[in-house]
């Protein structure tokens, strides 16, 4: 047994307003509690990121959810492994569930949850009309136009997967694998690690980088397709926001992404059409060399892309007018 699904994320952050504005702007909604910042997709009643004020920018915690047999499950793998030990609800982030810790000190809680509907995901809780599009021999848009109108307004679906940087892509493998019961999709160069959970997924609903430290990467969103991952991106940059990186396509998952870099050095993601593996026995996971691994077009990673910024004690607010914006 192993956890079922990736419910939320928490950061702590030095300005908790301007993150949250920041999300807000990405297509989130927010809710202030006490000294939390909740936030959460459009139509999904499920706490994607967690907001909680601190000194200087840092991970605060991971959540899924399990079924009760799981929980017990985890909780065994838990007092049996040496990578892993439990530990006290955190006050001032209350969940249900168990909470413990890895061998780097992450804090991890899971609970007894199903994932909440959501407008995106495999089973949608409203209709989509399917993305057309015209290639040689499959004409499948014909005496319709296929461009959206620029104000179509992006909206995040659901929280699709975040990336962290590890200390030992090994030990992390195992923990998740060990512990929570994850399955390994993809790995590169002994550099990145994707995994998933079991019965059907998305590619990867969390990411590892190794590094000299551990740290929050990024956090990702589904939207509806390519044109909402653009229009997504060309947004926040006309809202004044940093770019990240993109537009592209990512070769381990498939995804199209734009990656936009927050007001604390972390980044968020909007993307579309990933890989998803129905049937675990029909994936293979393989090692990809780095120049095919990574992505497979759009503008090479700026530096920054990779730089592990945990520990930020800077806010970096949005500039006046931004960049690109038409007029």
């Amino acid at each position: 047994m192993s956890v079922k699904h990736f419910h939320h994320m928490g950061l702590i952050i030095p300005d908790v307003p301007v993150q949250q504005k920041f999300y807000e702007d990405f297509g989130l909604i927010g809710e202030e509690i006490e000294n939390r910042a909740i936030m959460r997709c459009v139509g999904r009643e499920q706490d994607q990121i967690v907001l909680t004020e601190g000194s200087e920018r840092k991970l605060h915690h991971l959540s899924y959810g399990a079924d009760e047999e799981g929980l017990i499950t985890i909780k065994s793998n838990i007092d049996k492994s040496n990578l892993a030990k439990e530990i006290d609800c955190p006050k001032d982030v209350p969940y249900d569930g168990i909470w413990f810790e890895d061998f780097e000190g992450d804090i991890y809680n899971v609970n007894i949850s199903d994932p909440a509907p959501s407008k995106g995901g495999l089973t949608p809780s409203i209709p989509h009309e399917a993305f057309q599009a015209n290639g040689p021999g499959h004409y499948d848009r014909v005496n319709k136009k296929g461009s959206i109108s620029y104000e179509t307004k992006p909206e995040p679906h659901r929280l699709g997967h975040m990336v962290e940087f590890t200390t030992s892509l090994e030990k992390k493998i195992a923990f998740y694998t060990n512990v929570m019961g994850l399955i390994l999709t993809d790995t590169s160069e002994g550099l990145i690690a994707f995994l998933r959970p079991p019965g059907g997924s998305d590619h990867h609903t969390v990411g590892f980088l190794q590094t000299d430290r551990t740290g929050f990467h990024h956090a990702s969103f589904e939207v509806d397709n390519i044109d909402h991952v653009g229009l997504g991106g060309q947004g926040m940059l006309e809202k004044g926001y940093r770019n990240g990186w993109g537009l592209g396509r990512h070769a381990l998952g498939s995804n199209f992404f734009w990656y936009i870099r927050d007001p604390h050095e972390g980044l968020c993601e909007y993307f579309a059409d990933m890989d998803y593996i129905a049937d675990d026995a029909a994936w293979t996971p393989r090692d990809w060399p780095m120049d095919v691994g990574f992505y497979l077009w759009g503008p090479n990673p700026p530096e920054k892309f990779g730089m592990n910024f945990e520990g930020s004690k800077t806010t970096t607010k949005p500039s006046a007018g931004g960049k690109g914006a038409r007029v």
